[in-house]
């Protein structure tokens, strides 16, 4: 069951899906609170969420900002809660959703001044592959922020099963950041880590 409620974090769907889905909007509050803090939004910027979940992120952004905001997740149940969520935006063109797992879809080929993320890369197994496309995906001088719970959190967290969840160290992170080409990378930590690193 552990196992069954570990998967549904990382693609949550059916009726055990919408209840995780309950727990990401109260949960990642807090989180996508401090992430548009440090976006430090501007009017025009081009921003993109990989793992948006039910989409309060999106909606936030472009409730708030003049900006274009788009983003993708492999997930269908949360495509459709997003895309309700954020039905709007998307008439009004500030937004945009895309179905489908980061890792393999073609991206367009418009820059990002900010990509972000919360609590997905420890569904990726292999760092150097999603690190080195978020970079190509940047502007000249494009930023990268994503949310990660600490490796000692994980593992007393009976959810996060080890064949569902990568418990990578900030040490480790920080290392693939850099072997990807990031720079300025800073982080801290309030029982999450925030990372923050430039193209």
């Amino acid at each position: 069951m552990l196992h069954k409620i570990s998967s549904q974090f990382r693609k949550p769907d059916g009726w055990l899906g919408k209840i995780i889905s309950k727990l990401m909007i109260k949960g990642n509050s807090r989180e996508y609170d401090k992430m548009l803090r440090e976006l430090d939004v501007k009017p025009g910027d081009r921003i993109f969420e990989i793992g948006y979940g039910p989409g309060i992120g999106i909606d936030q952004i472009c409730s708030s900002f003049d900006c274009h905001v788009s983003g993708i997740d492999f997930s269908e149940l949360m495509f459709k809660q997003a895309s309700e969520r954020n039905k709007i935006h998307v008439q009004k063109n500030k937004a945009k959703l895309f179905y489908g797992d980061f890792l393999d879809f073609e991206m367009p080929a418009t820059g990002y001044d900010k990509i972000f993320c919360l609590n997905v890369i420890y569904f990726w197994d292999n760092l150097n592959i999603p690190f080195t496309k978020i970079r190509s995906l940047l502007k000249e001088v494009g930023w990268f922020c994503f949310t990660m719970a600490a490796k000692d959190h994980l593992d007393k967290a009976p959810f996060a099963s080890d064949r569902v969840f990568n418990k990578y160290s900030i040490e480790t992170v920080v290392a693939e950041l850099q072997n990807g080409g990031f720079t300025d990378i800073n982080y801290n930590f309030d029982w999450v880590y925030f990372v923050k690193c430039r193209k």
